[in-house]
This record gives structure tokens, sequence and C-alpha cells, in this order.
């Protein structure tokens, strides 16, 4: 009898251990997509930026910034998806479709017309189109942290 309690406690605390690794997966999962966000995010605002020089070397490398920044977070989230909600995965990859969007139509804009024409159309559609986008993925991660939450008929039956 002893044995087997031994054995049904150490088959528990494994259980434990487990479930607070993966916790401590998905913790540091978060915080990779969410460093990875913001940097495409803060890539925009550069290229967008109305206060840096408008010479074309520089456009060009803040575009080939963005370009490898999309990158990095696509291939960054990749495998960190794993540990993420199928909500917030939808989030993340809307947010990579429409950074990858944005940066074809800028690049196409700016060959066309010019960086110092298209420089405020940049920061006003950063500003209005991926900063929501970010937001939203943001939210999600924080409650991918906050862990599962209680339905509202299983709180009531818990309070009695």
């Amino acid at each position: 009898m002893c044995t087997n309690h031994k054995v049904l406690e150490g088959a528990i605390l494994r259980t434990l251990e487990n479930g607070r690794g993966q916790l401590e997966r998905r913790r540091r999962a978060v915080a990779e997509v969410r460093e990875l966000l913001a940097r495409v995010y803060r890539g925009f605002v550069a290229w967008g930026s109305l206060y840096g020089d408008a010479e074309v070397e520089e456009e060009l490398e803040r575009r080939e910034r963005v370009f490898a920044l999309i990158g990095e977070l696509t291939n960054g989230y990749a495998p960190r998806s794993l540990w993420l909600e199928e909500g917030t995965r939808k989030k993340i990859e809307n947010f990579i479709g429409k950074s990858d969007d944005l940066r074809s139509r800028f690049c196409v804009d700016v060959d066309e017309n010019g960086y110092e024409k298209v420089r405020p159309a940049i920061a006003r559609r950063v500003s209005k189109d991926l900063r929501s986008l970010k937001k939203e993925v943001e939210i999600c991660l924080d409650d991918e942290l906050a862990g599962p939450r209680q339905s509202r008929w299983r709180r009531k039956i818990l309070r009695g």
C-alpha cells in the first residue's frame, strides 16, 4: 500500500513539473513573439518617419530592414506557434500578412512616386492599420499568459 502511494505521489509531482515546464515555454514563446512583433512595427515607423533624411540610400536601407524584420518574425513565430492558442496564432498571422502587404504596397508607391511624397502616407497607414493589429496581438498574448479562463457557469457552481 505504501509503495502504491509513493508511485502515485511521484506521478503527481512529474505531472506538476511538466505543467510548469509547459507554462515556462509558453511564457518564453510569448515574450519572444512580442519582441519580434515590436521590432517589425518599429521598423515600419522608422521607414515612414518624417524626421529622418529622405535620401534614397537611407530609404532603401529602411525598406530592406523592414523586409528582414518581417522575415525574422515569420521564421521566429513558426516554431513558437506550437505554444500559442489558435486565436492568437490567427491574429499573428494576420499581422504578418498585413505587414507584408503594406511593405509591398509601400515599395511600389515609393518606386513610382518617390520616397518624399510617399513617406507621410507610410506614417499614416502604419499608425492606422498596423498599430491596431499590433494591439490586438498584444491583447491575445496577454491572454495567453493569463491562462485558461473559467466559463461563467463553472464560476457560479464553484461559488455555490
